[in-house]
């Protein structure tokens, strides 16, 4: 499904952003790199095996597996009580240093001469789980990331079977680890299987859910969409974003993909806000991407958003 989201001042399109949408409904997908959607898909071998009972981890540290953080206090410090635990030397993470997304946090850090760490890299849980998911599996951890890794073959293998369908056009995410080209049918229609399954895998998933839904402020950050959809639906929607226009969404009763075709944010936010609205799974809150199109600095009322599908 096509979906146009139109910006409007006074009574003209300003703006207007196109956004793939699949559902539970969909007859069919489209293809698409899920990009960092795909972080709870990429945890379930290691959690529906057992790793999180074996290492002793709790929710936060799931949530965590998952995020594309901002690079707060509460991200940091709960990473680095990680690598003590497990004794996890920083520098194995391939995952460069940057500064962290929280524009804020960035600011104090250089104010007083401080430099981001692999810490601060926003994938880094994803890199710290998969550095234990080699020693859950017994597998060297040289070269992790690698698409020919013991490790990414076994997820590859694992999500196959799961999808029903062969993996094999694969591409290199943002920090360096596979991300495979996949069709959002199989996508929403597998997990949507899962959440309403009863095996080993199904509970792994609704474990990873859970854990993201009652830690939404890990999955992100600070003022972070997906985090705040999460929040303000009271534990009822998970929502998890990815770059180029990407979020993931999954309720109780739905489970949806979305792509913005531009791989800009503004569209597929908005889209995502009407959906958990007319779902009833938010009240009457507004987010601040759509007081900026609505109102002027002023709080002058100068536009609206129109969805057409």
């Amino acid at each position: 499904m096509l979906y146009k989201v139109n910006i409007y001042r006074e009574s003209n399109i300003e703006s207007q952003h196109s956004v793939l949408v699949t559902d539970l409904n969909s007859e069919e997908g489209f293809d698409l790199y899920l990009r960092s959607s795909f972080k709870p898909f990429q945890l379930l071998p290691f959690v529906s095996e057992g790793g999180i009972e074996e290492y002793g981890l709790e929710d936060s540290a799931l949530a965590i597996f998952t995020a594309s953080h901002s690079g707060e206090i509460q991200h940091t410090d709960l990473l680095y009580g990680i690598l003590k635990k497990f004794n996890i030397d920083e520098e194995s993470l391939f995952c460069k240093p940057h500064w962290p997304l929280n524009e804020d946090y960035s600011r104090k850090m250089a104010s007083i001469g401080s430099q981001p760490s692999r810490i601060h890299n926003n994938c880094s849980g994803k890199h710290i789980a998969m550095l234990l998911m080699c020693k859950f599996f017994g597998f060297s951890t040289d070269m992790y990331f690698d698409r020919n890794h013991e490790l990414q073959k076994l997820i590859f293998k694992y999500l196959s079977n799961l999808f029903n369908t062969k993996i094999e056009n694969i591409a290199i995410d943002g920090c360096s680890t596979p991300i495979p080209y996949l069709n959002s049918k199989i996508l929403v229609d597998s997990a949507n299987e899962l959440a309403k399954g009863h095996g080993k895998d199904s509970l792994a998933w609704n474990k990873i859910i859970y854990a993201m839904k009652m830690n939404p402020y890990l999955v992100a950050g600070t003022g972070r969409f997906d985090s705040i959809l999460m929040d303000k639906s009271d534990g009822h929607l998970m929502a998890k974003v990815g770059a180029e226009g990407v979020i993931f969404l999954q309720s109780d009763k739905q489970t949806i993909i979305m792509k913005a075709l531009d791989g800009g944010r503004r569209g597929v936010d908005l889209l995502a806000a009407h959906f958990a609205r007319l779902n009833s799974l938010i009240n009457d809150y507004e987010f601040d991407i759509e007081k900026e199109v609505i109102y002027n600095k002023q709080n002058q009322l100068v536009g609206r958003i129109e969805i057409i599908k």
